[in-house]
């Protein structure tokens, strides 16, 4: 944990849990060995399981993300420790990188940007956000924010979940199975979904094919659930006409990738989530699920381990 941050922690902590007793660590080596924890706030850092064998034990663990595919590769038992994730935090500045993403290829800010440094005045006609259809893969706490502005810009919004239900802030609901259904005539697709073995490589060729000639794809999920070579294929061969790029299969993404310096590709290093909110966010997860643990009931964000989100 930064340090300049703990002040802040240590404050919002003790406002809503008044007797708990905080101790920070930054690395492995400063938990002291033997001690009991009641709760563990950390970040998916690979030393964590370091920490679980210094100490005598603890009853739950909360993970300062809302994705938390890396604890599944790390040695640790799973099944006997409560673990909660912050769900919402991504919510806002994800959904605004979204709309800002489509906006960005909708407005040819891109264009515009090249011309300035070039000194060119060339006008043109820009396209509308207004009508169009946007299918949102995932529509959890990021995705129905997505949604939600989407529609505020006027756009026609579907989306898939995995037990099909009502969203108001979409026009209509598939099931994950219906992927090439929801996604078949869209402009825009905006990934919205969780890195499991089932979502692993689900947006490929055949899926980005049923997408409308000159869509765009705005990827801020996690590196490996689209097909970066599916991506390239579908630009070089004008099936989309953008693509704005915010995790990659491998991180960082390597100097020598196709993806670089292109203009129909907006590329940014996973920033989509950051936000100087995100602590303050993160701790109002952890104290909610704390608030209803201590009342006897079950945690607000729970990690599924048999679906493994």
């Amino acid at each position: 944990m930064l340090e300049e941050q703990q002040p802040q922690i240590l404050q919002r902590l003790k406002e809503k849990l008044p007797d708990a007793e905080v101790f920070f660590a930054g690395t492995a080596d400063q938990v002291p060995v033997g001690a009991k924890f009641d709760a563990l706030i950390a970040p998916t850092v690979s030393w964590l399981p370091e920490v679980l064998e210094r100490i005598q034990g603890v009853d739950w663990i909360h993970f300062l993300s809302a994705g938390v595919e890396k604890i599944w590769d790390m040695d640790f038992d799973k099944q006997s420790i409560l673990m909660t994730k912050s769900s919402g935090v991504h919510g806002r500045p994800m959904s605004e990188f979204a709309i800002g993403a489509m906006l960005y290829f909708a407005k040819q800010f891109g264009r515009f940007s090249e011309q300035s440094r070039q000194h060119v005045w060339e006008r043109g006609w820009l396209d509308e956000l207004t009508g169009r259809r946007l299918a949102v893969l995932g529509l959890g706490h990021v995705g129905q924010a997505v949604a939600e502005r989407a529609k505020m810009f006027g756009m026609r919004v579907v989306g898939t979940v995995n037990s099909p239900r009502t969203i108001a802030v979409a026009d209509h609901v598939f099931p994950t199975e219906a992927l090439r259904e929801a996604l078949q005539g869209a402009d825009y697709l905006c990934i919205c979904l969780p890195l499991t073995p089932s979502t692993r490589g689900l947006v490929d060729h055949a899926a980005l094919s049923q997408l409308r000639r000159g869509a765009v794809v705005v990827d801020i999920s996690r590196g490996g659930i689209m097909c970066q070579s599916a991506v390239l294929q579908a630009l070089d061969a004008g099936h989309l006409s953008g693509a704005a790029l915010d995790v990659f299969e491998n991180e960082p993404l390597e100097t020598t990738s196709p993806l670089w310096g292109r203009p129909d590709v907006l590329l940014t290093p996973h920033v989509s989530g950051t936000t100087p909110h995100y602590v303050d966010r993160a701790l109002d997860v952890f104290l909610t699920n704390a608030e209803r643990l201590l009342a006897g009931e079950t945690p607000a964000t729970p990690i599924d381990v048999v679906r493994g989100y």
